[in-house]
């Protein structure tokens, strides 16, 4: 009997337009597949939604605020259907960068220096000419993903305060303030509980940011990363730990600054609903391992499950 996957795509975030790029992968791939594929776009009746279809499986395929963050997990665990990617609690962590850090330093992985701060007084030293850190450091909302929001400053004249005004700002309440990493940007991609590679990302210009990450040609992509043996070595070891200490279940990717003269790792944060586009980094380093896009949609939905059983 074939299997009926849903799949969840576009959504509530700001990041809707990035989860129906990785929807259409994914419903492409599961149609090849012989799967029956139904696109669902959630809003507030999603649960009634999901009732009418009644699906075996549910592909997750939503992006940042009310997708990778546990409410759609929950949802599924609530009615019982077997669901993709991590559950409830690990989305719930994996998307509050604050929270991650926490867990992170305590598990002895190295995170850039930086600290909470609400946007209301952001703006309010900016706006009195002050900023919260020494230069350079990087402001990022602490529950978005895709790079949404995130200000990279790196001399005077990098931030304005009417960026975070309140007409303007719509990322949430608290940011993270942190030091910023100069070197090479690098992200691993764990499948299952083990890491299966490292890949550098070099941006033609500017920094990885939204634009970079969903343009073709924006960024290239050097595979393994160029960097130290000990290091490469390393970025796996802190993925790794980072997926099970987060308790991140199937696939995630852990994004990672490596300070070239200070030769030393950081560890930025954890994606636990990684985008499936062309262009999107776990599918290519799953594919430069020999698992093309469509076994690594295939195994996804094999491994889908509700963690509570009732």
């Amino acid at each position: 009997m074939t299997k009926h996957v849903a799949v969840l795509m576009g959504g509530l975030s700001p990041e809707r337009e990035v989860s129906f790029m990785t929807g259409k992968s994914v419903c492409e791939a599961l149609a090849k597949l012989g799967y029956k594929v139904s696109q669902v776009d959630p809003d507030r009746d999603i649960h009634n939604k999901l009732k009418e279809l009644n699906p075996d499986v549910v592909f997750n395929a939503l992006h940042g605020t009310y997708g990778e963050d546990g409410v759609i997990p929950g949802i599924l665990e609530m009615i019982g259907v077997p669901y993709t990617h991590s559950g409830v609690m690990a989305s719930a962590i994996g998307l509050n960068k604050s929270i991650t850090k926490s867990i992170l330093r305590e598990h002895n992985i190295r995170i850039p220096q930086g600290f909470e701060m609400s946007v209301v007084d952001l703006y309010q030293q900016l706006k009195a000419g002050k900023h919260p850190m020494e230069i350079p450091y990087v402001v990022k909302p602490v529950q978005q993903g895709s790079s949404v929001g995130v200000t990279i400053v790196l001399k005077e004249g990098d931030i304005a305060a009417a960026t975070f005004s309140p007409e303007n700002w719509h990322y949430g309440d608290t940011l993270i303030i942190e030091k910023y990493i100069p070197g090479k940007e690098l992200s691993t991609c764990v499948v299952g509980d083990k890491a299966i590679g490292t890949l550098e990302l070099r941006p033609v210009s500017g920094f990885y940011d939204y634009t970079a990450k969903y343009t073709d040609g924006k960024t290239d992509h050097i595979y393994p990363a160029e960097v130290p043996a000990e290091i490469y070595k390393q970025s796996l070891e802190y993925a790794e730990a980072a997926h099970k200490c987060i308790g991140c279940r199937s696939v995630s990717r852990t994004d990672m600054r490596y300070d070239d003269k200070e030769n030393l790792l950081y560890v930025l944060e954890i994606n636990t609903h990684p985008g499936f586009t062309s262009l999107s980094i776990v599918p290519d380093i799953a594919a430069r391992n020999g698992m093309p896009f469509e076994q690594l949609v295939d195994k996804l939905v094999k491994e889908a499950r509700c963690d509570i059983k009732s």
